[in-house]
């Protein structure tokens, strides 16, 4: 009797084991069926995104998230960076800004309003405007040129050999704008730099030649034009800068000056920034600052 029952006892076990692993292998998918959780940087597509795709397929390429931090925007110190948005992604940043009067230049408002498209992971379009301006002694106001912009991503920043981020920036003013403030067709370029320092401290330069009275006067000179910063990260949301800027900007940003100054920017979500800067001229008779607050917005 006790050898049956132990028979039937071991019989039972067996099949509850075989029954307990059934159910287990059967609740638990296989790992090829199992969803892949998706990264913090990535999720659904955007409409930009896709577009990109359209005009260049990239079949292994991985959407990425709007964000303002990486690479930041462009318009908030002289400097252009020379990292460029990743494909599909835009910004759209403005910056009122108000240069004083000079000996020979009015005091000024201006809208500098930048928009910018990742074409490829190393690739991006930009039309510029200073937009609305507004010219004072004597007062007339109308809408800057626009400036079609393309801005190449060369290679990384190199550590090991101490080497710099560069990048590459051509620029094309346009007519199209109003007359008082057109000064015709004028091509541009820049060369940019960027290099890592300690306690979370950026280097960024750029070199450029802007034209000089081409477009109306059939000139052929060109000048040269140099931009640099210092930007340390003081958290996550605040980093402040001093920047300096010799002889303007390859684009119409600025007139032709010496400045010295400095400013920061806040990010206030992942797709948002505020910045600002107050910059002095070092040169008499030009315009003795010239000051801008900004907003830019990653989609």
């Amino acid at each position: 009797m006790g050898d049956k029952f132990k028979k039937h006892s071991m019989g039972f076990f067996i099949i509850l084991a075989l029954c307990l692993g059934a159910g287990t292998s059967i609740a638990q998918p296989p790992e090829s069926a199992k969803k892949e959780e998706p990264k913090e940087d990535e999720g659904d597509p955007t409409f930009l995104y896709r577009f990109s795709q359209f005009l260049i397929p990239k079949p292994d390429g991985t959407f990425k998230k709007p964000n303002i931090r990486e690479p930041g925007p462009d318009s908030a110190n002289f400097p252009t960076s020379p990292y460029t948005l990743p494909k599909g992604m835009a910004y759209f940043e403005t910056t009122p800004s108000v240069a004083g009067k000079g000996s020979s230049n009015p005091r000024t408002y201006s809208t500098p309003t930048l928009l910018r498209y990742g074409l490829t992971d190393d690739v991006e379009l930009r039309l510029f405007t200073n937009s609305l301006t507004v010219e004072y002694s004597p007062n007339r106001a109308g809408f800057s040129p626009v400036v079609f912009d393309m801005k190449v991503h060369f290679w990384d920043e190199n550590k090991d050999l101490f080497l710099p981020a560069v990048g590459m920036e051509i620029l094309l003013q346009s007519t199209f704008g109003s007359s008082f403030l057109n000064t015709g067709v004028q091509p541009s370029m820049n060369l940019l730099f960027s290099k890592d320092l300690v306690w979370d401290t950026v280097l960024e330069a750029s070199v450029g030649l802007q034209s000089g009275d081409i477009g109306l006067n059939k000139g052929d000179s060109y000048e040269m034009t140099v931009q640099g910063d210092l930007t340390t990260k003081v958290t996550e949301r605040i980093s402040l800068f001093v920047q300096t800027a010799y002889n303007g900007s390859v684009d119409p940003r600025f007139a032709n000056n010496i400045l010295v100054g400095g400013g920061g920017l806040l990010n206030l979500t992942e797709t948002i920034t505020i910045y600002g800067s107050y910059n002095a001229s070092v040169v008499k008779n030009l315009p003795p600052y010239f000051t801008q607050l900004g907003i830019a917005f990653a989609f």
